[in-house]
């Protein structure tokens, strides 16, 4: 039988009450961080999807039916599914940043001969970089991301993904270029 008080409490959320909104963050909003922290592991990330669940519930306050159970139980099960999602889709990003960084490391490379002598140079350069500018790299250049791709799928700021790219880059060409010019840009 469904609850009167949460019956109410959703008709307040369809007429876009905002204390409706914060009584229910008030009342559900520890079980609903407590299970996106079970599933996500991290407790930035559990916050986010704690956060998803309620802006869910915000925008759309018609999905919760009190015939089908209580509003905790809804909320828990949505905050379920978007920490899933978020678990699926960073392992998507990881396997997908991994295959590339595993490509990078055994396929050929195809290279302007006048400027680089073997592409053991241009594999021996991108080690000397840090891990985070190799990851930009490779996601870039070898991966055909843009870099705010980069910035998404690193989960960085564009700023932050564009400074690994142009920092890492002027690395490689001062690691890559001939001593003459190594010397000039001292």
């Amino acid at each position: 039988m469904p609850d009167p008080g949460e019956s109410e409490l959703v008709d307040r959320l369809l007429a876009r009450d905002e204390t409706a909104l914060r009584e229910v963050i008030a009342s559900c909003g520890a079980v609903v961080y407590a299970m996106a922290r079970r599933v996500v592991r991290d407790p930035a990330s559990a916050e986010e999807v704690a956060q998803d669940t309620f802006v869910a519930l915000w925008r759309r306050p018609g999905s919760f039916n009190p015939e089908r159970g209580s509003l905790r139980v809804f909320l828990t099960g949505v905050a379920r599914n978007k920490a899933i999602d978020l678990v699926r889709r960073e392992e998507r990003l990881r396997r997908s940043k991994d295959a590339l960084l595993a490509e990078m490391q055994s396929a050929p490379l195809v290279l302007d001969e006048s400027n680089i002598e073997s592409t053991q140079d241009v594999r021996a350069a991108l080690t000397s970089l840090s891990t985070v500018q190799k990851e930009a790299i490779v996601l870039a250049y070898f991966g055909g991301r843009t870099y705010r791709e980069v910035a998404q799928e690193l989960g960085i700021p564009e700023g932050t993904a564009k400074t690994r790219l142009r920092d890492g880059l002027i690395k490689l060409r001062e690691l890559m270029s001939p001593s003459k010019e190594r010397e000039s840009w001292s």
